[in-house]
């Protein structure tokens, strides 16, 4: 059993989140029961409501009309030798949008609800609109299995705001909003985000070979490094010195690779059937392996932290703030940014480097907007001089258009909806597929170029491609109260380390193929990173 010195305090707001993360383990036990699966998390968390008599609802066509494969078909699909066995999500999408069409029906197995995927847009607003006070989004339960049922003597019934639902969910979510989602709480970090973004360039410098403009070493290692840096200060207020290092922190690479790991598995163990908790296999004891390396790793650096607060002081980090008002979601709260900032940030950073080097035209007219706003490249960066960059964030949401880092979101449907003419009954997933549609001519014109310009109010005159555009289509963060909770912080570290690097360096993609990606639980740049670097 993995041992450490961490403690989740029992406070009396922690006794009652307790008993909240107790309860939802009792209702993950229950939807074992495959007939009460679809109903009892919806229902345990919300009131009754009265049965839909309008006209849309009883006009639409029965529910179980919706076409779809049958759990046999589904089931021998994941299995060693079936068309579905080792699939990405996205090629998933294709095989069943192909043989099914824009909505299919997979019905529940083993206690998993059942799972509706739409490619309708008008879907989506109906599901977002239909949100009740707590959203709930089934997934990544094996994380939720191994925080509750595996180690509950470290977590004590907290599971984090990934994977709670119900009053739980919107009891840590209620405590870490103002912390996280208010921009006067995120922007005040941007000194030493940029400073973190300074050294990033002065360890690119040292790494690259002047003659070629190559690094000596993987960019995808040194963007995750950064990441890891930036997201360790932001919520611990901890410098890990992970730029200036003349070797690689073994910890820190520890972290990274038992992420991959658990981004690799958990979207296995997520899609087929949770035998799991009836039985572990080889398999799942490398993710609980994996689980347990980034909650130790993870912990180490947040009880180095805790060494340092300052009671006298004004909480500085997110830990600190959070941990004054609520210590035991403030723990749960920076282990899930340090264990959610890494890939995703930098997988984020990669893509927009891509994009903008198989671009160079596009890159150029961004670095005339960085030499208005940094005439010399050493100057810092401050919350007035960032008010203005639509150049810089229009590329940012372009490539998040492209290569969003989820293929789409996921919503349990909190009431009786209808969805592309058939009834849904209350409680049933709902699978959105942004990705597909963000890069179909149907939604966007042009779907297949590069163009910042799409989303510059001012370039709107003289760029048609940004009148058609429907808003449910892009939503790389998600919508309503359930929005990534690290969206002002992302978006502030990426637009800190593009602005650095673009400032000083032309980048090219010197590689014979494209950028290549895995495409598991997130979208995240794989193989050679064939980046050139060239010194301004």
């Amino acid at each position: 059993m993995m041992r450490t010195n961490f403690t989740l305090l029992t406070t009396a707001a922690g006794r009652k989140m307790t008993k909240n993360g107790l309860d939802q383990l009792l209702v993950r036990r229950i939807t074992n029961s495959l007939p009460c699966a679809q109903h009892v998390m919806v229902d345990y968390f919300e009131g009754k409501e009265e049965p839909r008599t309008d006209a849309d609802w009883l006009n639409a066509k029965d529910y179980k009309e919706i076409p779809g494969p049958s759990n046999f078909e589904l089931i021998r699909g994941y299995f060693p030798g079936g068309a579905l066995y080792k699939t990405t999500i996205k090629e998933m999408e294709v095989h069943f949008r192909k043989k099914y069409g824009d909505i299919i029906r997979f019905n529940g197995t083993v206690g998993k609800t059942d799972i509706l995927f739409t490619f309708n847009p008008a879907d989506f607003e109906t599901v977002f609109r239909n949100e009740t006070i707590w959203p709930v989004r089934v997934g990544f339960q094996s994380l939720a299995y191994y925080r509750l049922e595996k180690r509950p003597h470290i977590f004590h019934g907290i599971d984090g705001l990934l994977t709670s639902q119900g009053r739980a969910w919107g009891y840590m979510r209620n405590k870490v909003n103002p912390v996280m989602m208010k921009v006067q709480n995120i922007r005040p970090n941007l000194p030493a985000v940029d400073g973190i973004a300074q050294e990033f360039i002065e360890r690119l410098d040292s790494i690259l070979d002047p003659h070629t403009g190559r690094l000596s070493t993987d960019f995808s290692e040194e963007a995750k490094m950064w990441a890891f840096e930036t997201v360790a200060l932001v919520a611990l207020n901890t410098h890990l010195g992970l730029m200036s290092r003349e070797k690689s922190n073994a910890m820190a690479l520890k972290l990274s690779e038992s992420i991959a790991e658990f981004f690799s598995l958990c979207y296995y163990y997520e899609v087929i059937p949770p035998f799991w908790r009836y039985f572990e296999t080889a398999g799942f004891k490398k993710l609980i392996k994996a689980y347990d390396s980034i909650t130790e790793i993870t912990t180490h650096y947040i009880e180095k932290a805790m060494e340092q607060f300052d009671q006298s002081a004004e909480g500085k980090s997110v830990l600190e703030k959070l941990y004054r008002i609520d210590k035991n979601v403030a723990v749960v709260m920076a282990m899930d940014m340090l264990m959610a900032g890494m890939d995703t940030t930098s997988s984020a950073l990669i893509s927009t480097l891509y994009f903008l080097s198989k671009n160079p035209e596009k890159q150029e007219e961004l670095r005339k907007e960085l030499i208005a706003l940094l005439p010399e490249p050493n100057m810092p960066l401050t919350e007035e001089n960032t008010k203005n960059m639509p150049y810089l964030r229009g590329c940012i949401k372009e490539t998040l258009r492209f290569r969003p880092i989820a293929n789409g979101n996921f919503r349990i449907a909190g009431r009786d909806l209808v969805l592309s003419g058939y009834r849904v009954p209350k409680g049933v997933g709902v699978y959105m597929a942004t990705m597909t549609l963000s890069n179909s001519d149907a939604y966007f014109e042009r779907s297949a170029e590069f163009l910042p310009e799409r989303w510059i109010k001012s370039a709107k005159a003289t760029c048609p491609v940004s009148q058609k555009h429907n808003p449910f289509v892009y939503l790389p963060f998600g919508f309503g109260p359930r929005t990534c909770i690290g969206k002002r912080l992302a978006e502030m570290e990426l637009e800190t380390i593009l602005v650095r690097i673009l400032r000083n360096y032309r980048v090219s993609w010197v590689g014979e193929k494209p950028l290549e990606y895995i495409n598991n639980l997130i979208l995240q740049p794989a193989g050679e990173m064939s980046f050139k670097f060239e010194k301004l």
